[in-house]
């Protein structure tokens, strides 16, 4: 039986490729993937997923340990390890050396055979790519010689010269601003679509929430101006906690902010990575995202208007779409200005003055309770519009069924700096 949103094409065989596992649980970008080809499958298309032992983040945890949680004893001998995520088959090349920035020669020609292997037995008729390591470019190319479709998942910066689009038909994006960055950048004519959310790990109980709460206490995520937002609220508003959720790479970083003596502050806590975002959602009132560099999507608002959560965003990269805007012109969040000269090299805390706006949003937010049902209620409207599994089922599905061979998504051969992949 299949799905009621499929669609009228015909069954196509997926093979989806990246170099970071699959089934990491630290991966923003790798569990959107992997959501959706279960959604393709679901759909009753056959899929396959052909991955690394790469992880985002540093992790707690072996890969031993990991397959372990998905049915696999990996033995010191293996090499390939087939499991499953969802329904959908997976075969995981055990490598060690995971350094992007240097390739390990051996491991990437046992990736590239095995996929060799999978064009001839799995025969896909779509190939999915993600990543801007070495071996995903050549399976693209090998992949478009057999007259494969070839699509790109485009996540992030970086990718700015035509050769990187030599062997794709179709680019998609997670956003449209990501979108219109790289049409005026390069001409890349790409299809944004925003990443697929799964709600089960995000929706969490209301009953206890009661912080402002930052998450991922980065420089780039805008860890300076939340640290002076955080002195003005522990100096004039005590009443008010405050939650810093952190992740692998950014434990203890807000102790470390010269000037500022977070332990004078008891409101004010901080809480280990967690495993889902409904962990820290159950306890998060009012969400801050001070991001000040551009940021392609910005999930994290996103699944605070899946709660009904008001979102204070800055006014940079994707985030003031991901909202909708700012609430005095229809949107469901605030979007609040960063400072011009702050960067993600910034090593100096912005001035009182220039954190005055997030800190009266945060309070009127915080004492008029009319204000805040009436954001929150407007953040899951729009949330139910853009990001419920739905809509973005659909919107994927037909998007991947819909793809044809031959596309030629650079339309003006330019060539700038290779920057940064993600």
């Amino acid at each position: 039986m299949t799905n009621a949103l499929s669609t009228d094409s015909p069954d196509v065989r997926f093979l989806l490729i990246n170099n970071h596992c699959i089934s990491d649980p630290t991966a923003g970008v790798t569990q959107s993937l992997r959501t959706i080809v279960e959604w393709l499958s679901d759909e009753g298309h056959e899929c396959h997923v052909l991955t690394t032992a790469r992880f985002e983040a540093r992790v707690t945890f072996t890969l031993a340990e990991h397959l372990a949680q998905h049915g696999v004893a990996l033995s010191p001998a293996d090499r390939l390890v087939p499991y499953q995520v969802g329904r959908v088959p997976v075969t995981l090349v055990v490598t060690r050396h995971n350094d992007e920035s240097r390739p390990n020669r051996r491991e990437t020609a046992a990736f590239l055979g095995h996929f060799d292997r999978l064009l001839d037995t799995f025969r896909p008729d779509q190939l999915i790519a993600c990543n801007g390591h070495s071996m995903i470019f050549e399976a693209l190319s090998r992949a478009r010689a057999l007259g494969i479709t070839t699509s790109f998942a485009v996540r992030g910066y970086g990718y700015y010269q035509a050769r990187h689009f030599k062997d794709v038909d179709h680019a998609f994006t997670c956003s449209q601003y990501l979108t219109d960055v790289y049409r005026d950048k390069m001409g890349l004519e790409s299809t944004p679509l925003e990443p697929p959310i799964d709600w089960s790990t995000v929706v969490a109980p209301s009953e206890s929430r009661a912080f402002v709460t930052f998450v991922h206490p980065a420089r780039h995520k805008g860890l300076l101006l939340f640290a002076r937002l955080a002195d003005m609220l522990g100096t004039r508003r005590p009443d008010i906690p405050v939650l810093v959720v952190q992740s692998g790479h950014t434990a203890g970083s807000l102790n470390s902010i010269p000037g500022i003596d977070f332990s004078a502050y008891p409101q004010i806590m901080a809480a280990p990575p967690v495993p889902a975002p409904a962990d820290y959602f159950a306890l998060t009132r009012i969400l801050v995202v001070p991001s000040v560099w551009d940021e392609p999507f910005g999930r994290v608002a996103a699944e605070a208007m899946i709660n009904g959560i008001p979102a204070l965003v800055g006014d940079r990269g994707a985030l003031p779409h991901v909202v909708g805007g700012d609430f005095a012109q229809g949107g469901g969040g605030r979007v609040l200005p960063i400072p011009a000269w702050m960067t993600d090299r910034s090593t100096r805390l912005p001035a009182e003055d220039e954190v005055e706006p997030w800190y009266e949003a945060v309070v009127s937010l915080w004492d008029d309770s009319t204000l805040y049902r009436t954001m929150g209620a407007r953040a899951r409207q729009i949330a139910d519009d853009r990001y419920s599994e739905r809509v973005s089922r659909k919107r994927h599905v037909d998007y991947f069924t819909s793809l044809k061979p031959g596309g030629a998504p650079v339309r003006l051969r330019c060539q700038l700096p290779i920057g940064l992949f993600f």
